[in-house]
């Protein structure tokens, strides 16, 4: 690669959403009582395959899916019982990178869709969800975008702020998370809700000097965020009160988050940015205020 893989796979995610060299840029979900997210496998890779985790309670997280691609990653989008999965790959001979989409649900073997095309776009890394079985929209900021098989993207939905991620919310809302703000939205583009000035201007040492939000949910009117900047994982209430349900300390920071019925997941990794592979930290936080632990290394 022209530059050294952890700065230039960090960096791209961290300004379109984040990625590093052994921390994938893809997201987490839930299914049912499952819950899946990317990572890499073995943790300390240094050539970057990625891998789909899968968890339900009861049992230990493991393998659901590798790639057999360095410099990989997966991103996920569900509608009911089908998972839609996107497969990226850096191809270093011409500093591309290549998708394909597969689909499937839990205990079957995936399907390819998409076959591998060259991606321009870097669809997934800002989130997406399947229009249909030959649309996909995607984030890609400052917009939101369709495409096509086949074809070119073209704008979906545009708003008077940028867009840098996006996420489904059942079949009919989606999720868009701005710089500072995020809304509420249906798939024409009426606004819902709105929930502005998510950032603590104040903060002076967020991780690589990125006061950010980097993850949302939204589930029976509760605004779920993992904030990169302040290292927690904040949630707004029906009323549109703040609370912070976890704080973390350097070297971790957030990630991701899902709902999962009443509880919630946090997905933190330790990232010291000195070149060490980072190492991952999921918890369960219950309807009762406790903090479980579901996969930590």
């Amino acid at each position: 690669m022209k530059i050294d893989f952890k700065i230039a796979l960090f960096i791209t995610i961290l300004i379109s959403s984040i990625k590093t060299h052994a921390h994938p840029g893809g997201n987490m979900i839930t299914v049912g009582e499952h819950v899946l997210w990317s990572y890499v496998s073995p943790i300390d890779d240094t050539q970057h395959h990625a891998c789909v985790m899968i968890w339900r309670p009861g049992a230990e997280p493991e393998i659901l899916l590798k790639s057999e691609f360095a410099a990989s990653d997966y991103f996920f989008y569900a509608n009911g019982s089908s998972i839609y999965i996107i497969e990226q790959r850096y191809i270093q001979s011409n500093d591309t990178f290549d998708i394909r989409v597969l689909k499937t649900r839990i205990g079957e073997q995936p399907i390819v869709m998409w076959d591998w095309f060259t991606d321009r776009w870097r669809i997934g890394d800002g989130g997406f969800f399947m229009k249909s079985e030959q649309e996909i929209v995607f984030g890609r900021y400052p917009y939101v975008y369709c495409l096509k098989r086949g074809q070119n993207p073209e704008k979906f939905l545009e708003f008077e702020a940028p867009v840098k991620r996006i996420r489904a919310i059942n079949n009919n809302l989606i999720l868009l998370l701005g710089d500072n703000s995020c809304w509420l939205a249906n798939r024409d583009g009426k606004i819902i809700r709105t929930w502005s000035n998510l950032l603590d201007v104040q903060i002076k040492d967020a991780p690589l000097n990125r006061n950010q939000i980097f993850d949302a949910d939204f589930k029976d009117g509760e605004l779920l965020l993992a904030y990169w900047g302040n290292r927690s994982f904040d949630v707004f209430n029906s009323k549109g009160v703040r609370k912070t349900l976890l704080q973390i300390q350097a070297p971790q920071v957030p990630h991701w988050v899902a709902f999962y019925g009443t509880e919630k997941l946090l997905f933190s990794s330790r990232l010291d940015f000195s070149g060490a592979a980072p190492t991952p930290n999921l918890i369960l936080y219950t309807a009762h205020d406790e903090k479980v632990s579901v996969w930590k290394k």
